[in-house]
């Protein structure tokens, strides 16, 4: 178990690492192409994005889930998204020849966790599992990072969270949320802005410094070349090709 433990300690930094990225990136595809129509779906929207590590309303978030998988599903994952999504899941994305393998990945492994879900709560099985089968079972559904440490109820209210987020129909007539829209409820567990790593003086920055030269005509290219740390050859190069002009020019005129 102490080995399991370290193990998926190590797994939570991966969590961490590309679980905001993958958040802030679904969260522009959304937003660019379906904004929320009504009040309502506007409030999933926050439960889902504005807020970082803290509790969500999942009966408000399940909502905005709703809307979004009329018109954009999971077949409509884009190759950046698989990745980030691949990266913040542990499943290796490289090499990936084609989206469709890492979402058939993505895919498999929620299938698997809703038909466990589903015995789960048909069953009730979480009010009675011990304090590690309930924390494997939220872990795998990363509902809770180990370096939380939260207690058995504070697990037990985020499990009962996110089932009441797959919603009624989950066990009435087998249909889970959207995955976009679930990856981004759980995974916002994840979304801790004590993990960032980035200076905000980075934004400050031009970050397309390597293109200045494309901004400059060839006159002005030629004479930075010229004059730049080549300069030296550049000139004994001139230089060879002028002797050789000359050369040529002179054994042409007749004698």
């Amino acid at each position: 178990p102490e080995e399991l433990k370290q193990w998926r300690q190590a797994q939570d930094l991966y969590r961490y690492k590309w679980a905001p990225a993958y958040l802030t990136e679904t969260r522009w595809f959304f937003d660019h192409h379906a904004t929320p129509m009504t009040a309502k779906f506007e409030r999933g929207w926050e439960e889902l994005f504005e807020k970082n590590d803290i509790r969500r309303d999942p009966a408000v978030a399940r909502d905005a889930a709703e809307m979004y998988d009329r018109f954009i599903t999971f077949r409509d994952m884009k190759r950046k998204t698989g990745r980030l999504l691949g990266r913040a899941m542990g499943i290796p994305t490289f090499p990936m020849w084609a989206k469709m393998c890492i979402g058939t990945r993505i895919k498999d492994y929620w299938e698997l966790a809703w038909n466990e879900d589903y015995m789960v709560i048909t069953g009730k099985l979480h009010e009675s599992m011990t304090e590690e089968e309930l924390q494997d079972y939220a872990w795998r559904r990363f509902l809770s990072p180990y370096d939380k440490e939260l207690t058995h109820e504070q697990i037990l209210e985020r499990v009962n969270d996110y089932h009441t987020f797959l919603g009624p129909k989950f066990v009435e007539e087998g249909k889970a949320p959207n995955i976009f829209m679930t990856t981004c409820y759980v995974m916002g567990n994840y979304n801790d802005p004590a993990y960032l790593i980035e200076d905000i003086a980075e934004l400050e920055k031009n970050d397309y410094d390597h293109l200045q030269s494309w901004g400059k005509d060839a006159f002005l290219r030629r004479l930075e070349f010229e004059n730049g740390p080549l300069r030296d050859q550049v000139e004994a190069h001139s230089q060879k090709l002028i002797e050789e002009r000359k050369a040529k020019a002179e054994a042409q005129v007749p004698q």
